[in-house]
């Protein structure tokens, strides 16, 4: 039994069932000694209510005719003088010598089919009239109920609460059957999307709208999410290997080109030979440093954990100014980092942020701009600046910047850059849970600001 529905109908079923049906057990067995009680206080009630008539009355004259109207429907009676039965009714004849034999005053099972009491007459002037006219002197007074028809309530009861037992378990059953499929029907819904979704529709999803059960609706809001977060993936990888292969194909191109004209012999000139293998060099160069920051973007979209060390973010900052004075010994390139500005996070990926935005400043920077690099230490947070007094950026050129493959104005034409890193450096920014954001005002510079958080623990 593989199906959800047809487990949890069982199974509520198979509950109510045993709730039902153990609560009539239950009953039929409390009536009885229920039944018992009630008959014994009847009993008690009706000999004390008899004899407390008699006590009124001064006495009372009994005869065959009136003992049918005293003892009544449901009960009997004995009339016995001087421990000798005189009198009886609602008894069965061969009952009588046994039931005159009663002494107790407590309500006693007698001859399996009868509850008796004995009960005192003296001094109430009771008297039993016979056929001859003779007034006897009654002393004692057996009272008695038919078990016979306890027996006849229980049966009728038990009888009751097992048939009302079934059909309220199969009414209930019913009802659990009707409950489940409803219940379910959301799910067979969302299995039913889930397949088309599966079969190429990707533009739908799983929950059109609320199902009544939240468990259900966070199910469905939760596997949408996912999906929407899937889809948003595709997006950017088809987006990111149209744009790889775009800035690739120039560089291939025109290395394709001059190793195609080699080969055809348009290169004889030794000089020409030499210029054509400084250009191949040099798209070779650049197509490497495209797939090496198209590798660590992939990385970081792949969500590579971080080998978070403690480190001095100053002391980066440091190591890799003092790596760009060595590649660019013509400019004018300041690290102000005096105080330490210790953290938890990945040197590597924070030196690289570091680089890129130094490279960056050093790529679109005239040579007598001047780049500084600032660490300002915090209690909670410490903030990177990379300045420069180059030309800046047009306005309409900023909301761009951190998009990857995007290269605006004059880096459109510029050697080496492929648009990814600026990415790159939000990408590995916001790793380290941080933010990084842009200011440059044209003909003065541009400033960049990373804030990354102290991580602790």
């Amino acid at each position: 039994m593989r199906s959800i529905r047809a487990r949890l109908t069982v199974t509520l079923s198979a509950l109510t069932a045993a709730v039902v049906l153990g609560a009539a057990i239950v009953g039929s067995i409390a009536v009885p000694p229920l039944l018992q009680q009630r008959f014994a206080d009847q009993l008690e009630s009706a000999a004390t209510r008899a004899s407390a008539s008699l006590a009124s009355a001064g006495g009372a004259e009994l005869t065959d005719q009136t003992l049918p109207g005293i003892a009544g429907d449901s009960m009997g009676l004995v009339l016995l003088s001087s421990g000798e039965p005189v009198a009886a009714n609602g008894v069965a004849a061969e009952d009588v010598s046994t039931l005159a034999a009663l002494s107790v005053t407590a309500p006693t099972e007698v001859a399996g089919r009868y509850l008796g009491m004995s009960v005192d007459m003296t001094g109430l002037n009771l008297t039993y009239l016979d056929a001859d006219g003779i007034q006897i002197p009654i002393d004692r007074v057996v009272l008695v109920m038919r078990t016979t028809d306890r027996e006849e309530v229980i049966a009728t009861i038990a009888t009751w609460l097992l048939l009302g037992g079934v059909a309220t378990s199969a009414l209930l059953i019913a009802v659990a059957a009707i409950v489940v499929a409803r219940g379910m029907r959301p799910l067979e819904a969302m299995a039913d999307r889930a397949e088309r979704i599966a079969s190429g529709d990707r533009s739908l999803r799983l929950s059109p709208g609320s199902s009544g059960d939240p468990a259900i609706d966070r199910m469905a809001s939760t596997v949408d999410a996912a999906l929407d977060s899937q889809e948003l993936a595709e997006q950017r990888l088809r987006t990111f290997l149209a744009d790889a292969s775009h800035e690739l194909r120039t560089p291939l191109t025109t290395a394709s080109g001059w190793v195609d004209l080699y080969l055809r012999g348009g290169l004889e000139d030794r000089e020409r030979l030499d210029d054509a293998m400084t250009r191949v060099d040099t798209q070779l160069t650049r197509m490497r440093l495209m797939t090496d920051e198209m590798l660590a973007l992939a990385r970081t979209d792949a969500g590579r954990p971080l080998d978070r060390q403690p480190l001095d973010l100053a002391d980066i900052a440091r190591d890799v100014v003092s790596d760009a004075r060595i590649a660019a010994p013509e400019r004018s390139i300041v690290c102000t980092a005096s105080d330490a500005a210790l953290m938890r996070g990945d040197e590597a990926r924070l030196a690289q942020v570091v680089r890129n935005l130094v490279g960056n400043a050093v790529q679109h920077t005239p040579a007598d701009a001047t780049i500084t690099v600032l660490v300002e230490p915090g209690a909670e947070q410490h903030v990177l600046r990379v300045l420069d007094t180059g030309p800046g950026i047009a306005a309409a050129d900023v909301p761009h910047l951190f998009e990857r493959f995007w290269r605006g104005g004059a880096a459109r034409s510029a050697r080496g850059g492929a648009g990814l890193g600026l990415a790159i450096v939000q990408a590995l920014v916001e790793q380290h849970d941080g933010t990084v954001a842009v200011a440059s005002t044209p003909g003065q510079g541009t400033e960049f600001t990373v804030t990354l958080p102290i991580a602790r623990g």
